[in-house]
């Protein structure tokens, strides 16, 4: 079971098993494929790291980051796109709020020509409204 919101009835999940405190990431990741219409291979490495997820559409590859704590510090970041390197096709990454995407568009100089960010709010109302880092928007 999982609090998804400050208030209101725990929710009952199923899926993928997962460490109970990893129980709301893998929701978030369930909602991520929802919203994108994708169904995403798990455990897939790139470069020397492995994404939450990853896809394929219209021959290109995507791999998707869920942020879900806020916790990573921006060095703990930085080492995560390092270990990426020449990623093949684009790092799709998604936070919980505005200001958690600004903050990781912002240090993800190490990938920032294969990095786009987005919101799940962003997800929920626009559909694929995603931010690359320079600030353009993009569609996937």
């Amino acid at each position: 079971m999982v609090l998804r919101r400050d208030a209101g009835r725990p929710e009952v999940v199923y899926g993928r098993r997962c460490k109970l405190d990893n129980l709301e990431h893998e929701v978030m990741v369930a909602e991520f494929e929802i919203l994108i219409g994708e169904r995403l291979e798990r455990g897939v490495a790139a470069g020397k790291t492995i994404p939450d997820g990853s896809f394929t559409r219209d021959g290109e590859r995507f791999h998707v980051e869920v942020d879900n704590s806020g916790k990573m510090t921006a060095r703990q970041m930085a080492d995560k796109w390092k270990r990426y390197g020449r990623v093949d096709g684009y790092i799709l990454v998604v936070a919980q709020t505005e200001g958690r995407m600004q903050g990781l568009r912002q240090g993800a100089t190490a990938v920032s020509e294969v990095a786009l960010f987005s919101t799940f709010d962003r997800l929920r109302k626009a559909g694929e409204p995603w931010i690359d880092c320079a600030g353009n928007t993009v569609r996937i």
